[in-house]
C-alpha cells in the first residue's frame, strides 16, 4: 500500500464514519418523538380514566338520591297510634296501592332517565375517538409529502429547507429535521430521489415514478407501509 493510498482510505472510512452518526442521530430523534407522542396518548387515558370514575361516581350517587329513604322507628310508632286512633275508613285504603304504584313508575322513569344522560358523555367521547383515528389513517405520508415538494422544486434542496416547508405546509403534524433527512435517504434509497452532496451539505433532487399514473395508488399505499415500518423499526446504518 503506498503512502498516497493512505490519506484515500483514511477520507473514506471518515465519511462513512460521519453518515454513521448523521443516521444514528436521525434514529434517536424519531425515537424521541415516539415517546412523546405515547406519552400524550398515555395523559389523553388518564384524563378520560378520571373522568369516567367521575361520571360512575355521579350515577352513583344519583341512584342513592332517587331511592326512596326508609322510615324511622319513630315515625312508624306515631303513624300506627294515629291509625288506631283515626277511624277506619274503607275508600282511602283502596286508592293507597294505586299511589305507591304511581311513585313506583315515577321513580323508574327518573332513574332510566338520569341513566340515558349520563350515557351521552360517553358516546360522544367515543365519537370523538373513531374520528381521530380515522383522521390518522388518511394522513399522507411522510414520504410522498417529501417527493411531491421535490417534484415541484426546480432546485436541489436540503433536508432543513424541506424541513421548514412541510413543517408550515402542515402544522399538525411533527417533523423535524433528522426526520425529514432520514425519510429522504428512503427516497433515495427506491430511486424516487437523487443524493448530491456539495461540500458538508447534502442536496435532495426528485425523481420520477418509474411506474407511471396506473402504478401511482400502488406505489402510494407502499410508501405509507415502509413509513409505518419506519415508526416501529430503527433504520439500518449506510455508508
Amino acid at each position: 500500500m503506498s503512502a498516497r493510498e493512505i490519506p484515500t482510505l483514511k477520507s473514506q472510512y471518515a465519511e462513512k464514519v460521519t453518515a454513521d452518526l448523521d443516521l444514528n442521530t436521525a434514529e434517536q430523534e424519531r425515537i424521541r418523538e415516539e415517546i412523546a407522542s405515547l406519552q400524550e396518548r398515555l395523559a389523553g387515558l388518564e384524563q378520560d380514566h378520571v373522568l369516567l370514575v367521575g361520571m360512575r361516581a355521579a350515577l352513583g350517587d344519583v341512584a342513592a338520591a332517587v331511592s326512596v329513604p326508609a322510615p324511622r322507628a319513630g315515625k312508624k310508632a306515631a303513624t300506627a297510634t294515629a291509625v288506631k286512633q283515626a277511624p277506619v275508613k274503607q275508600a282511602p285504603a283502596k286508592n293507597a296501592p294505586a299511589k305507591k304504584a304511581a311513585a313506583k313508575k315515577a321513580s323508574g322513569r327518573k332513574t332510566t332517565a338520569v341513566k340515558a344522560a349520563a350515557k351521552e358523555p360517553v358516546k360522544a367521547t367515543a365519537v370523538t375517538s373513531e374520528e381521530k383515528a380515522a383522521s390518522k389513517e388518511k394522513q399522507v405520508p411522510l414520504t410522498e409529502l417529501i417527493h411531491r415538494h421535490l417534484s415541484g422544486q426546480a432546485e436541489p434542496k436540503t433536508a432543513r429547507e424541506i424541513a421548514q416547508v412541510l413543517k408550515v405546509a402542515h402544522p399538525d403534524r411533527s417533523v423535524s429535521d433528522n426526520l425529514v433527512r432520514t425519510t429522504t435517504e428512503r427516497l433515495v434509497a427506491r430511486s424516487l430521489a437523487e443524493r448530491v452532496k456539495q461540500g458538508a451539505t447534502v442536496y435532495y433532487t426528485a425523481l420520477p415514478h418509474h411506474g407511471g399514473a396506473v402504478e401511482a395508488p400502488v406505489a402510494a399505499a407502499g410508501e405509507a407501509a415502509a413509513e409505518k415500518e419506519t415508526e416501529n423499526t430503527p433504520a439500518p446504518a449506510t455508508a
